[in-house]
């Protein structure tokens, strides 16, 4: 999304769109200071900025500040929620940049308040000496085998969730283990650009995953009964980060307890090759505990 011509701020009226959160990502450096650059967000119903979109704005920003090299890893700490009110102020800080790795850390600011911090590694791609890319685990029943997922559905996105009716609902109790399948009308020849949309995702099913054990425990009850939200998300891209046609993102919730979770996942192609690995560390607390159901036998979050 562009900003106006007097650079003020303000919620753009248009719809939410993969199209126009490609444009978001697209960030604007400063003529004046190639490390610095400027962002719009999309706060979508909630008015409130993902994680994950600011970390695939980072990403960008690290492509661009250090060219000639692609983004390995990126981990980011959401220290603060962001109003998608407010422009966005990316500061990139190079660490080192040797001959064919490099690394920089990312600020992102909403005027004098820091709203995320992101460290990120850069390499040159190499040949491969030796190559593995299968993803773990049994492979996932196919996109067809489910419909499509209303609470996700963004135009240019299409989102499917194996063996789930609703990922939000409450109710719907099974293992810490979600599969998701994501079709996207557009997919951007920038490689920044491709790897912003990858880790914009990584961010939207980890909290489901985590409560989907526990009957009466729901992301419909966020910002309701549950105070939730990611904490840090950490990705690796495996080169190369091309695709045609359908993503998995699959999703494990490793942990649950201590008002925490730690949720690891891959995102891979249809045909079964690994294109990225994620982690993602959140917040799952109650606002008021005597309206939280208790579960026998499980602890307390």
């Amino acid at each position: 999304m562009s900003a106006d011509p007097a650079g003020s701020a303000g919620t753009d009226a248009r719809e939410s769109s993969m199209a126009r959160m490609i444009e978001i990502f697209d960030i604007r450096a400063d003529p004046a200071d190639p490390v610095r650059f400027r962002g719009d967000s999309d706060g979508g119903s909630r008015s409130v900025v993902d994680g994950s979109q600011i970390l695939g704005q980072s990403i960008v920003a690290a492509s661009r500040t250090l060219p000639g090299r692609t983004v390995r890893t990126a981990h980011a700490l959401f220290v603060s929620a962001a109003d998608p009110d407010v422009p966005l102020e990316f500061t990139v800080t190079p660490i080192r940049a040797g001959r064919s790795v490099a690394s920089a850390t990312v600020g992102v600011w909403q005027g004098a308040k820091i709203r995320t911090h992101c460290t990120v590694l850069l390499d040159a791609p190499q040949p491969d000496l030796v190559r593995r890319d299968t993803p773990a685990g049994p492979q996932a029943a196919g996109p067809e085998t489910a419909g499509p997922e209303a609470s996700l559905a963004l135009p240019g996105r299409e989102v499917r969730i194996i063996g789930c009716a609703d990922i939000n609902d409450p109710d719907e109790v099974g293992p810490p283990v979600v599969d998701a399948w994501l079709r996207y009308d557009e997919v951007p020849e920038s490689d920044e650009l491709r790897r912003a949309m990858l880790a914009h995702f990584t961010g939207h099913l980890g909290i489901s995953t985590a409560l989907r054990p526990y009957p009466g425990l729901g992301t419909a009850q966020a910002h309701h009964t549950l105070s939730t939200a990611p904490l840090g998300i950490g990705i690796t891209f495996h080169d190369p980060v091309r695709w045609d046609g359908w993503l998995r993102y699959h999703h494990e919730a490793t942990f649950v307890g201590a008002g925490t979770a730690h949720i690891r996942g891959q995102i891979s192609t249809r045909a079964g090759s690994l294109i990225g690995s994620f982690t993602q560390d959140a917040m799952i607390r109650a606002f008021d505990t005597g309206s939280v159901r208790e579960i026998p036998g499980a602890a307390r979050l």
